[in-house]
């Protein structure tokens, strides 16, 4: 229970000061044509997506006591959404590039969200088709093969999500140049201390939290139907 709050509390925090410091020092939204605030609304999907929606995708299986066929189909709706609001702001910042005539994905912020974004994507993909059977005939052991790999990608993409956000706030730190020691400054600060420790309590949930209920094995198939198989036999 402690480490669920302390979770929410360092999911929410960033995107409430992502959204605070665009509101206040960033001019707000505009999705008008070469508007220099439609950039604004990159930085807060990209938020949304990967440490709150995204985070919740990830510590499911940790937290919540259900069953486990009914978290895996939360656990796949979440990354459903996080995928929306990282394509939304992925075609906020590339809009914003072209229409003001910058170059797009040549700063390690860039490349890093890149690989996070595959990675995102892949994920989505992979859990969708392997574990909620949407290739039909996937057998408990290509599952028990692809699982490992899910995890481990999952795992890196919380520790690759922070480091582009962190780097993603420097870099615009360099570019907005504030004051130093202003509420500006410190609100680039604030944000990314509450990324990193996201990431952390994240990564400690995975490894030293407990599942809720047991999953370990595959859901048996339906008594019906593994009756009618024994029948075919």
């Amino acid at each position: 229970m402690v480490s669920l709050l302390v979770f929410e509390a360092v999911a929410i925090l960033p995107v409430i000061l992502i959204i605070y410091w665009a509101q206040k020092y960033g001019g707000g939204f505009s999705w008008e044509v070469k508007n220099m605030h439609k950039f604004n609304y990159h930085p807060v999907f990209m938020t949304i997506a990967f440490v709150f929606v995204m985070g919740h995708a990830i510590i499911t299986f940790r937290i919540l006591p259900l069953a486990h066929r009914l978290k895996k189909y939360i656990h796949a709706i979440l990354n459903l959404v996080a995928v929306a609001f990282a394509i939304a702001g992925l075609v906020a910042v590339i809009d914003f590039h072209n229409e003001q005539g910058y170059p797009n994905f040549y700063s390690l912020h860039s490349w890093l969200g890149l690989i996070t974004l595959s990675i995102l994507f892949l994920q989505a993909l992979g859990g969708l088709a392997i574990f909620q059977d949407l290739v039909k005939g996937a057998s408990d052991e290509i599952r028990a093969a692809y699982k490992p790999w899910h995890i481990v990608a999952g795992t890196a993409m919380v520790t690759l999500a922070a480091a582009t956000i962190c780097t993603g706030l420097q870099e615009k730190y360099g570019f907005a140049n504030p004051a130093k020691f202003s509420a500006n400054a410190y609100t680039f600060n604030f944000t990314a201390v509450t990324i990193l420790m996201w990431a952390f309590t994240v990564i400690y949930i995975l490894v030293a939290v407990e599942k809720r209920t047991p999953e370990d094995e595959y859901e048996t198939l339906p008594e019906t139907h593994s009756q009618n198989e024994e029948s075919i036999q």
